[in-house]
């Protein structure tokens, strides 16, 4: 029973603890306090600082004093300096690494070298750099293939630390105007590097290369030692768009910020387009010391059967004008105003071929396609031309370097070739020292004017020199050593970023160019 009452009082407390607890006020809830929120970090917007720029083509090599590749100059123009250099808007000579210079007699030139230069490897540019430089590009074992442009150039050496002498075998009134396009290299390293001077290159300018990736790109970055103004692109990578189309395509994909030798009839669609009067002349070179057009009535010929305004307005969208029977315009020394374009003259040119008592023999006619603006079309176009008024032409196509090998050596000239000139010396000594003087590297001319080209680039005196090239003109315009064409303009395409108005001489230079941010 006692067990019995026990069980019931802990049922009665259990039960009663249980209606306390239901009865009791339930607890207050604090208010919530909302805590400000916290200031995200502000990320300062990414400044762009570097570009891509589309190339033509891939350049041969890097070492600046062995090609004429406007690919590798693209590059060079960069990485290599001169002892002077050419303004962009007066086209005239000023100080570089030579921070001046003069004329002592008329075969010796003294330049100062400037103080605290440093080529790219950490090494301070000295006397013996400029001196090793000079004498490499004129070395004949050398074979440079610009070496006539410094033609005059007998040698340089050293005064002391800070003064170098340039000596020439006789009077050259221009002499500054061609240092401007001698590259200095570093004497320590191209001795060590042999054929690796073309691939790992060292300068005084502003870009570095950084890396080349063959058939892909070269890149560049900012030398942060350079002498000079500082660059504010800090990286440029070049890529080898032989297709004006892809460029057009990349342009507005906007996968590149500039493109050179745009098409004219994509200038619609580039985002942003710049064009300059240029320095290019395509022409025909003709053999003038051996094979069929050896015959001075054939070369006439060849002249006026082409309808160069047709190939202006038709092939080159206006951007392009005739040649004006030489490979000069107005501004240019030794430029010759009384010579006009050899006018289109199917009859003519048919008369002249009976006269030369034509047989129908094959001419060939050498071109490549990809290096300079519609140059494979223009090709095709001049060879039927020379078709329709009786040549038997036969086209074939190379590629860049068997192209330039032909050009370069005058045992394996053919009847014709079509290539581009530009003279960035903007004198006629760059043409006719190159082109039609018989020891000229790119001539297939004969050795008739050799004498007259040798003493106007002598002449100091500068009406009487212009004489003398005005008569030169002449004569190779009567007696043709080429096929006059045209003189093209200049188009790039641009991406919205970039901000750059192009030079006359083709210069490329990252230092002129500005990234709109």
């Amino acid at each position: 029973m006692k067990g019995f009452l026990r069980s019931v009082a802990v049922l009665l407390a259990v039960a009663l603890a249980a209606s306390g607890a239901g009865c009791a006020r339930p607890a207050e809830k604090k208010p919530e306090v909302q805590q400000p929120a916290q200031p995200q970090p502000v990320q300062p917007p990414k400044i762009k600082d570097s570009i891509v720029i589309a190339l033509q083509g891939e350049p041969t090599t890097l070492d600046p004093q062995f090609p004429d590749d406007g690919n590798m100059r693209t590059v060079t123009e960069n990485v290599f300096e001169g002892l002077l250099e050419m303004d962009g808007r007066t086209l005239k000579p000023k100080p570089c690494l030579a921070d001046s210079y003069r004329a002592l007699d008329d075969t010796t030139w003294e330049f100062k070298i400037r103080s605290g230069v440093k080529f790219q490897n950490g090494e301070p540019l000295t006397a013996d750099d400029i001196v090793f430089s000079v004498n490499r590009i004129i070395d004949p074992a050398f074979k440079s293939q610009i070496a006539g442009n410094f033609r005059t150039i007998t040698g340089a050496r050293k005064i002391d630390e800070s003064t170098v002498h340039v000596l020439t075998n006789g009077p050259d009134p221009v002499l500054p105007v061609r240092i401007t396009g001698l590259k200095i290299v570093n004497k320590k390293h191209v001795e060590a590097s042999g054929d690796a001077v073309g691939t790992k290159p060292i300068g005084t300018g502003p870009y570095r290369v950084t890396g080349w990736s063959r058939g892909v790109n070269i890149t560049v970055e900012a030398f942060d030692d350079y002498w000079g103004t500082k660059p504010t692109i800090r990286r440029a990578t070049y890529r080898f768009i032989e297709e004006g189309s892809t460029r057009l395509s990349a342009l507005k994909a906007n996968e590149i910020d500039l493109a050179v030798n745009m098409l004219p009839e994509y200038v619609k669609d580039v985002p942003k387009v710049e064009s300059v009067e240029g320095l290019e002349f395509p022409f025909v070179r003709l053999n003038q010391f051996k094979g069929v057009m050896k015959n001075k009535l054939l070369r006439q010929a060849a002249n006026y059967a082409i309808d160069k305004e047709a190939l202006a307005t038709s092939l080159y969208g206006g951007y392009a004008v005739v040649a004006q029977g030489q490979l000069f315009k107005p501004g240019y020394v030794g430029f010759n105003p009384s010579l006009k374009p050899y006018p289109y003259d199917p009859a003519k040119a048919k008369d002249l071929i009976q006269q030369a008592g034509y047989k129908g023999e094959k001419v060939q006619l050498v071109a490549e396609r990809g290096r300079w603006l519609k140059d494979g079309e223009l090709a095709e176009a001049v060879s039927m031309m020379l078709r329709d008024v009786g040549f038997n032409v036969e086209l074939k196509y190379y590629d860049w370097s068997g192209w330039l090998k032909i050009l370069f050596d005058r045992n394996l000239a053919p009847d014709m070739i079509l290539s581009f000139h530009s003279n960035d010396m903007f004198d006629a000594d760059r043409t006719f020292s190159s082109l039609v003087h018989s020891k000229g590297p790119m001539s297939s001319y004969g050795d008739s004017l050799d004498q007259a080209i040798d003493s106007a680039r002598n002449e100091m005196d500068p009406a009487k020199r212009q004489r003398m090239y005005e008569e030169i003109g002449r004569a190779i315009y009567d007696d043709p050593a080429f096929i006059f064409l045209l003189n093209l303009k200049d188009i790039y395409g641009l991406s919205k970023d970039l901000d750059w108005k192009p030079r006359q001489d083709e210069k490329r230079l990252l230092l002129e160019m500005r990234i709109v941010q």
